[in-house]
């Protein structure tokens, strides 16, 4: 048996701490994208940001990361 490599899933870490995300938000799968900075990438291609939450970076999609 071989083992391949699915790629990586970032999902939204929700509008604040306390709280998911409501819409279960993940970054859509793209071909080539295999790591973490490369999901990120396609993320921030979307519209998605990372901000800094209680001394973590954080990934909110663009339902969460409106004021």
């Amino acid at each position: 048996m071989t083992v391949h490599s699915l790629g990586v899933e970032v999902s939204c870490d929700g509008p604040d701490e306390q709280t998911d995300c409501p819409a279960s938000a993940a970054v859509p799968i793209r071909f080539g994208s295999m790591t973490p900075r490369q999901v990120r990438a396609d993320g921030r291609e979307d519209g998605w940001t990372r901000r800094r939450r209680a001394g973590r970076l954080v990934d909110l999609c663009t339902g969460c990361a409106a004021p």
